[in-house]
């Protein structure tokens, strides 16, 4: 395919959000500011009719990887900016533009009357682009490009209550987190680079076939997943996306279900042709996955603040992406990443819902209480999802998530036994959530709004739509099943391989549940954490707050994360005073000493200098004839 052939929903991605960014810009955000979500809605809507048309083109399998041009070249290496569609980038791409389409169009109705309205739908839609474009590059430079793209996005949407110091104080911390992790990304590409020569996806999967480049790929898997690490937050560089809820729901829901922290995870869905070959790297994969899901339930638990909870949920969730990467399931990860997009983002905006009901960004289960009959839709909306995200059969979430714990089972080992932990804890905090905000008359809860409503339709229709997701989003199944395999056809492969597949482990197929046993086993667990969740805060009422009054001690350690955020938070105070005493010792000492002092020093040498230029001709003379004297000397010796 060349240039010219490439599909009009191809320009389509990109040239509506940009249009829409300039337009909203330019026109609307000078001339009527409180318009300028109309442009980047129409822009949504044309995002998903073009994500879709692609995705239905790769299942007749059409994929197609082209280069658009060349950005620079040498004797040595060359990078090309292009465009892949494949099975792996539309199954992600048609999950990012419907359910980030929709948080759009609760934002609209959710960010109405702020003052800095405007400014936040074009971020906010900028944000939505650089993740387009990051599902849509066909090599590491690109993808690059686009993962900063996102970071710097996600910066400005935290922080948009700049005016709040821990707003400003969050977005900093989750820019220098993801720098973090970016370093390792930029080691990652400049490896590539020196190794391979190109930085194309399939031109280094050619030559990892052929057995090229092996000895780099441990170093390059590494910096890969310590670049996945931070920005899909995984332990221990996490800890910057519980405090990412300082920024408007919007941002949030946009930022756990469709962008952002998913971008780590689709890196190492690229690049493992590359890491599945060293055979250590996906247990490490797997062991960070399910640590981090099994930490992260844990601290879930126990949080008070409703989008906390869901934070933690969100980083427990990518854990179970990573360890299904981990365990070669390849096809799960990716499955499970849509679902989850679709019972996170409604999840999110009902906790947006409850917090504007009391007139606050976000809510704390002391706030709430007895809410069922006063929100039935957000309830029902809210009761689905959770289901979904529990693992419920027999919705979405049940396929996805108990597919992968089920796969950890039959792995053993310590991974076996966490993953009943995993799924016990999911549908404990996540009931813990519920039945704390919509039932029960408990006296600790203050009851902040004693006239809890409904938003209007533009506030329950999207989630509502996205709870549709979570419900029935396994039954796509079959069809993301023949979306990654068709995926590979139409693409040039021109080596061996498995059927749809590359011939290296880690095929992108969905394995074949045993669904009784997964019913079974995944079912019990859930169920025991939904009673253990009935039981801490519909039996026993007050337990919640009992045992904070009764352990102080206990409740700052979940605090703390067991610690690690306070030790991190140390290493940060200890490396800006460190960089205090350099700036201070070396910077004002030393180097501006230097440099005044280079300046003192040539006027005293000019000056010295000036004592045997006064003019004196006789003086000059003798010099002269003393200078040639001693060469004369020189040479006749």
């Amino acid at each position: 395919m060349t240039p010219a052939q490439v599909p009009v929903a191809v320009w389509l991605l990109f040239a509506a959000p940009i249009s829409a960014i300039l337009f909203g810009f330019f026109v609307m955000r000078p001339l009527k500011p409180e318009w300028t979500h109309w442009p980047i809605l129409a822009s949504c809507a044309v995002v998903v009719a073009a994500a879709f048309s692609l995705t239905a083109r790769v299942l007749g399998g059409r994929s197609f990887d082209v280069n658009l041009y060349r950005w620079a070249a040498t004797n040595g290496w060359a990078v090309d900016a292009g465009i892949r569609i494949d099975g792996v980038g539309m199954a992600v791409l048609s999950m990012v533009a419907l359910v980030g389409s929709l948080i759009h169009v609760y934002a609209a109705a959710y960010m109405r009357g702020e003052k800095g309205f405007s400014r936040f739908f074009l971020v906010f839609h900028l944000f939505f682009l650089a993740m387009i474009g990051l599902l849509t590059a066909n090599n590491y430079v690109q993808l690059y490009l686009f993962w900063e793209l996102v970071g710097v996005s996600s910066y400005l949407l935290i922080g948009y209550w700049f005016h709040k110091e821990s707003a400003r104080k969050a977005a900093l911390k989750a820019i220098l987190v993801n720098r973090v992790g970016d370093f390792g990304f930029l080691l990652a590409l400049l490896y590539i680079l020196a190794t391979f020569k190109v930085s194309h996806f399939h031109l280094i999967y050619l030559q990892v076939s052929a057995g090229q480049g092996l000895a780099a790929l441990p170093v390059i898997g590494l910096l890969l997943i310590w670049a996945a690490c931070a920005k899909s937050a995984q332990f221990p560089l996490y800890f910057w996306l519980p405090d990412a809820m300082e920024g408007p729901t919007p941002t949030s829901a946009l930022m756990h279900a469709a962008t952002m922290v998913t971008a780590g995870v689709f890196l190492l869905v690229r690049s493992w042709p590359l890491i599945a070959v060293v055979p250590w790297l996906p247990h490490l994969v797997a062991g960070i996955g399910a640590f981090t899901a099994l930490f992260a339930g844990i601290v879930a638990c126990t949080k008070k603040d409703l989008k906390r909870i869901l934070a933690y949920s969100t980083v427990s969730h990518l854990g179970l992406m990573m360890l299904a990467l981990g365990l070669g399931q390849v096809g799960l990860a990716v499955f499970h990443l849509v679902v989850h997009g679709f019972f996170k983002a409604a999840l999110f905006l009902c906790a947006g819902n409850i917090g504007h009901a009391i007139h606050k960004p976000t809510a704390d289960v002391d706030e709430v209480g007895g809410w069922r009959k006063a929100m039935p839709v957000t309830y029902g909306i809210f009761l689905v999802s959770s289901l979904s995200l529990a693992g419920i059969w027999p919705l979405a979430g049940f396929y996805s998530k108990d597919a992968i714990l089920d796969a950890a089972r039959r792995g053993g080992g310590w991974i076996g036994v966490a993953s009943l932990a995993i799924g016990a804890l999911s549908a404990f905090y996540i009931f813990r959530m519920l039945f704390l905000t919509f039932h029960g008359d408990r006296p600790e809860q203050q009851q902040l709004s004693h006239h809890p409503h409904e938003g209007t339709l533009d506030f329950v229709l999207p989630v509502a739509l996205l709870a549709a997701g979570a419900a029935f989003a396994g039954l796509w199944a079959p069809h993301l099943e023949t979306l990654l395999v068709y995926g590979w056809h139409g693409l040039p492969m021109g080596l061996p391989n498995m059927p749809g597949t590359l011939n290296l482990p880690g095929s992108p197929i969905i394995p074949r549940l045993d669904w009784h046993d997964a019913l079974g086993v995944g079912s019990l667990m859930a169920a025991l954490g939904l009673a253990g969740a009935y039981y801490l805060t519909m039996v026993d009422q007050s337990w919640d707050w009992r045992w904070r009054a009764a352990s102080p001690l206990l409740e700052s350690v979940f605090e703390s994360d067991f610690g690690w955020k306070t030790l991190m938070d140390a290493i940060a105070s200890g490396t800006v005073s460190f960089a205090r005493v350099v700036g201070r010792t070396f910077d004002k000492g030393w180097w501006d000493g230097l440099i005044e002092g280079t300046a003192t020093a040539s006027r005293r040498g000019a000056d010295a200098l000036a004592e045997f230029s006064q003019g004196r001709l006789n003086d000059y003379l003798w010099w002269m004839a003393a200078a040639a004297a001693l060469l004369l000397g020189g040479a006749l010796r």
